[in-house]
């Protein structure tokens, strides 16, 4: 799309950015809003004349906030007038984008300035879009961060590390970190998240009488660790409640 707006020899270079652009606008929200999690929105109402007809700005909406009612979006992460105010600019500029891919007497050879203007607010637009997702995922993590740390270290002290337990005849573990979260889905009333980090653990071979009469062995050691945590909202993210559904050790390490 770059390359056919710099390319200044080209009476057709905005209708070549503009269809290419359009199609890239096209890939992004339907990567970001897949039909069936759409439709599965408890926000969701059929804004089309076709059966279970998702419109795009159900989509830009949906990458925005997932499957959160509007209330609590408001309250807690963007303001509804925010996110319908970034759908009606951003369906504007593919709706602009859309009409010069039709090359035509009106739409061929525009003067430099109106299409440096043109591009230049479609791009904006875009960019304000994926900022707001940034931003929207950034702030999740951010309000419950404190609450996932805290459910791992109670994980790590009330649980049995099965990868880790196999190596020595007793483990323990010393520390747990939480050192990346993403999220992987927004439905109405939970998030779901996955988290990276390392496990500390010291293993010991032998009983503590073993180590003490010198016949025993241990040593310390990290293995990182990968799992999903689900976010029960409850109708904020103070009240809200977090669970490990999924945790898994890496020791491959150790047999190397």
């Amino acid at each position: 799309s770059l390359d056919n707006i710099n390319d200044s020899k080209n009476k057709l270079r905005f209708n070549n950015f503009a269809y290419s652009m359009r199609e890239l606008s096209r890939h992004i929200l339907y990567s970001l809003s897949p039909d069936q999690d759409v439709l599965n929105c408890s926000w969701y109402k059929n804004e089309t004349t076709k059966p279970n007809g998702i419109s795009r700005g159900q989509r830009i909406k949906y990458a925005i906030q997932g499957g959160l009612e509007d209330s609590f979006v408001d309250i807690e992460l963007v303001e509804i007038a925010k996110i319908n105010s970034i759908k009606k600019k951003l369906k504007g500029s593919i709706d602009l984008l859309s009409k010069y891919t039709h090359v035509n007497p009106n739409t061929f050879d525009i003067p430099d300035m109106e299409m440096i203007r043109l591009s230049e607010e479609v791009m904006t637009h875009l960019i304000e879009f994926a900022k707001t997702i940034i931003d929207s995922r950034k702030m999740i993590i951010y309000e419950i961060d404190e609450k996932i740390s805290d459910e791992f270290i109670e994980h790590s002290i009330s649980e049995t590390i099965d990868e880790v337990d196999i190596l020595a005849t007793h483990h323990n573990t010393e520390e747990i970190s939480v050192d990346h979260t993403g999220i992987s889905k927004i439905l109405s009333d939970r998030i779901l998240i996955n988290v990276e980090g390392f496990v500390s653990v010291r293993l010991q071979w032998g009983s503590n009488s073993d180590l003490k009469n010198d016949i025993g062995a241990e040593m310390y050691d990290s293995f990182p660790y990968s799992g999903t945590v689900e976010v029960k909202l409850n109708g904020s993210f103070e009240n809200a409640e977090v669970s490990i559904t999924n945790f898994n050790v890496n020791t491959d390490s150790w047999y190397e």
